[in-house]
């Protein structure tokens, strides 16, 4: 490890990729998420918010039968370039608005998807499977 990098994430972080809208002043707009933790994301939006700029998300994980609603803010953004042509522009989110209950759901899945990707890197599918398994055994269980 590089001596002069220090990890500052709170949260693990994982790569995960869900379907997020946000709600902006200008308008209702679909992105992903290209990574996730429990204490933000990043997202490729085709039209981002601003850098600073706060919205509500809705994040839907496919193993729970509800999305998760969240306040976010921008905190960086910038574009990529692939084969010399810009994508889509991404950024980077801090959740400031979020219950303990989702922050919750978001922090085991991407625990259970992490353990789980290091245990069996076999079919997405089948993580997907578990993970589904066991959030909906944390949901019935512990909230």
């Amino acid at each position: 490890m590089d001596p002069q990098f220090i990890e500052r994430r709170r949260y693990p972080r994982a790569r995960i990729e869900w379907s997020v809208t946000i709600k902006t002043d200008k308008g209702v707009v679909a992105g992903v998420t290209l990574n996730v933790s429990a204490g933000g994301a990043t997202l490729r939006f085709p039209n981002p918010p601003l850098l600073h700029e706060v919205f509500e998300m809705t994040i839907r994980i496919p193993e729970l039968d509800r999305p998760l609603m969240v306040e976010a803010q921008v905190v960086w953004s910038t574009a990529d370039i692939v084969d010399n042509e810009l994508t889509l522009p991404i950024i980077g989110v801090n959740f400031t608005n979020i219950t303990d209950q989702d922050r919750w759901l978001i922090s085991t899945a991407v625990s259970k998807f992490l353990r789980h990707k290091e245990r069996v890197p076999t079919r997405v599918t089948t993580a997907r499977k578990a993970l589904k398994k066991v959030l909906e055994e944390c949901i019935e269980t512990d909230l």
